[in-house]
Formats: structure tokens, sequence, C-alpha cells
């Protein structure tokens, strides 16, 4: 399924998956804004909400940032592969559809290395970022299991069932646009002890 997954990527496809956490649903970045508006019109997201992005190591990751601050490159060689998504400041060209908003109106964007191991070949065969979300419908519970995805709603091209993943928590996120990396979300990484070490002198 790992080949039939790429290349319903690599042909511009939706592709539902799974990961360390919950159900996602997404496209190649290359997909552009008319993979994005699929997506979210799949899911009947509101306009404006931002995506975040998936990446098969921190380097790929961080090339989607205009630059990388030390708290995020901290975080990033201490968790990643994790459940763990980070926020920074997103490098021009990127769709404005993928992107947040900073506390300073700057042009943010949200990525992750995943921890599922699966998850990873696809996105190394692929040789590209992924757009991802949950494989929910906008409002809906996040799905941990695949009975629990709205197939029908969301009409992926490919959907790749394995049952029931773990804890179906969604991934810790945190903002690192300001001096100090801020936590927004709590979720299935602990990043408590991190931020702490991060904070000690010398």
């Amino acid at each position: 399924m790992l080949r039939e997954a790429v290349a319903t990527l690599q042909s511009g496809g939706m592709l539902v998956y799974p990961t360390e956490s919950v159900y996602g649903v997404g496209t190649a970045l290359s997909a552009g804004a008319a993979g994005i508006e699929r997506v979210r019109r799949a899911k009947q997201s509101p306009p404006g909400r931002p995506f975040l992005v998936l990446a098969a190591s921190s380097e790929m990751a961080f090339a989607l940032w205009s630059e990388v601050p030390a708290s995020a490159r901290r975080l990033a060689d201490e968790a990643w592969p994790a459940p763990l998504t980070l926020i920074g400041p997103a490098r021009s060209g990127l769709p404005t559809e993928l992107l947040g908003e900073g506390p300073n109106g700057e042009a943010s964007l949200a990525v992750r290395v995943p921890a599922d191991d699966w998850l990873l070949r696809l996105l190394a065969d692929l040789g590209e970022p992924l757009l991802s979300t949950s494989a929910n419908l906008a409002g809906g519970s996040t799905p941990r299991s695949f009975a629990d995805i709205p197939l029908g709603a969301l009409a992926p091209d490919l959907a790749i069932d394995r049952g029931s993943l773990g804890a179906g928590v969604a991934s810790t996120l945190v903002s690192c646009l300001g001096d100090e990396p801020v936590v927004l979300r709590e979720g299935a990484f602990d990043v408590g002890s991190i931020l702490r070490i991060s904070e000690e002198p010398g």
C-alpha cells in the first residue's frame, strides 16, 4: 500500500492515512492551493483556518520556514520524530491558504516530523512535505479508529486502514514565534521536560 499511497499523492490525490496518534487526511504540498481547498471542502472547514505540514526530517520541515529560532531547533533535536507540532515563520512562496498568522501579523506555518515508521517512509518516498489535518469533519472528534472516519463525506482517493490507533490524542502544539516557546495545545507529547531544560542557565 505504500507504493499506491505515494502514487496517489504524486498525482495530486487526497489520502487518508494513520499517524502515531490519529488518522489524518491530506495532499502533497505540490498540489498547491487546489489541493488545500479540496481538503478544506472535504472537512467542511471554514476559510482561513491553517493546516499543518508533515515532513520526513527536520531539514525538510524547517526548509519551509524563513528562519529557525534556536528554541525550535532545540525542541526538534530533543523530540522529533514525535507528536509535537512546531509553529514558526513561514518562508515566502507558500500557498497563503496553508498559513496562519503570528502575534505580530507575520505569516506562520505549523510543521511536524511524525513518529510513525510507515508514515515516515511515505514522506521519504514522496520526497516532499504533506499537507495534514485530522480525518474528521470540522467540529467532529478526531478519529482514532478507521471505522470512525467519515469516508463518504471526505471522499479521499485512497484510505489506509490500520484499525484502531493509540490513545487518539492530537499532537502537542508549540509556538516558536516569540522569544520563548509557548505551548498552545497540550497533546500526545509531554514537552514540559524539554522546556524546563531549555530554561536552565548554561
